[in-house]
């Protein structure tokens, strides 16, 4: 039991080692995630800003996309979201299990304002 314990404590110390990845929310020319796709391992966090003062949000939450193949999650991981992001907000999330999590903007879906994070 006390090894169990050891590699908890290990895996907790990576997932708080994880570093940042920042992902800007553009509206010019069109609305987009830049990058749209990043690449992370687990424990690593992304931040979305919006430096616009258009709202925007950030949802991984495939019963809320109008297009089901611009949101998906790897089995067993819960939907999230931003909610709204006004002007010169920030929303993070620290990723935690492998696989490829496809989101949207559920304001702008329609407009092709979609991203990709695949943590390994």
């Amino acid at each position: 039991m006390l090894a169990g314990a050891g590699a908890m404590i290990v895996a907790s110390r990576a997932l708080a080692q994880g570093k940042t990845v920042d992902v800007l929310v553009k509206n010019s020319p069109k609305a987009i995630f830049a990058p749209a796709t990043v690449n992370i391992r687990v424990g690593d966090t992304v931040k979305w800003t919006n430096p616009s003062f258009i709202t925007h949000s950030v949802t991984f939450d495939p019963a809320q996309a109008a297009d089901v193949g611009n949101a998906a999650l790897p089995p067993g991981v819960a939907p999230f979201d931003s909610g709204a992001m006004e002007e010169g907000t920030t929303f993070s999330h620290m990723f935690t299990q492998n696989g490829t999590y496809k989101y949207f903007c559920k304001f702008h879906e329609a407009m092709g304002m979609v991203g990709t994070v695949v943590v390994s």
